[in-house]
């Protein structure tokens, strides 16, 4: 839904799990968000990377229109969100200024640059360069799941429980214990495949009982073998429902010091 809002744009509204932009479109504007949330997702391949959620009064878009390039992510609202829309040209027109545009230039290169550098921090020492949450979270790694849980969850009670649900479309159905991934066309992943639990102060992930078992960063659990559990290690867990090649893959990060509850 679009409203006219004098001078200073257009009023849209995006329903959840609606794309305001996808990665290699064209730029057409920038958008202020006025309430809502809005998820930035990085595609390479069949694998996806969260690159931060978006409340009110945040810019996204603006990168792209100040340097005139197409997107190089992909924005999706993860809550109803009403946003203001400026047009690409109304919105280089108010840098007319050259010490103005000069500086808004420079800050758009060095948040290119930022990604570069805690891209390249995390594939050194697979330490995200900044924790989202003082809890464990989890998202979706590879593009499917990315697609139907829309951000990451913070994990703050356990067990916490994840599996399929039998439903065609929507989102992702997140409880304080359970994440039910929407992914009819997944055998890979069962109704009720793994949990996250504590154990002794630490993060551990169980299969439970699972067809294809459960992949914890290379390795394979299955509740009917001698190895059902694996301790999560600080930073970045890949999980992979099956084998590690498997197309149903989730990222759990674990912080520093995980948070009681």
């Amino acid at each position: 839904m679009v409203a006219e809002t004098p001078n200073m744009g257009e009023q849209v509204t995006f329903r959840e799990g609606d794309t305001i932009y996808a990665q290699g479109d064209d730029s057409s504007g920038v958008y202020m968000i006025l309430d809502g949330q809005i998820d930035i997702w990085r595609y390479e391949g069949d694998n996806s990377h969260h690159i931060a959620a978006l409340g009110n009064g945040d810019l996204l878009g603006e990168v792209s229109v100040i340097e005139k390039k197409r997107h190089s992510v992909t924005a999706r609202a993860s809550k109803h969100t009403i946003a203001l829309f400026i047009a690409a040209d109304a919105f280089r027109k108010s840098f007319s200024d050259p010490l103005v545009r000069h500086v808004v230039h420079t800050l758009a290169a060095r948040l290119r640059s930022s990604y570069a550098i805690k891209d390249a921090i995390e594939a050194e020492t697979d330490q995200p360069a900044s924790y989202k949450s003082q809890h464990p979270i989890i998202e979706g790694q590879s593009r499917i799941v990315a697609e139907k849980m829309l951000t990451f969850v913070e994990i703050k009670e356990f067990p916490f429980a994840v599996g399929n649900i039998a439903n065609t479309g929507g989102q992702a159905i997140v409880n304080l214990n359970s994440l039910k991934v929407p992914l009819k066309g997944a055998p890979e992943l069962s109704d009720n495949h793994f949990e996250i639990i504590r154990r002794e102060g630490q993060v551990w992930v169980r299969d439970l009982g699972s067809h294809h078992g459960t992949s914890v960063n290379g390795e394979k659990l299955s509740k009917y073998t001698m190895k059902a559990t694996a301790k999560l290690k600080t930073g970045h867990n890949r999980i992979s429902a099956g084998g590690p090649e498997s197309p149903v893959r989730f990222l759990i990060t674990v912080p520093p010091t995980v948070k009681e509850t």
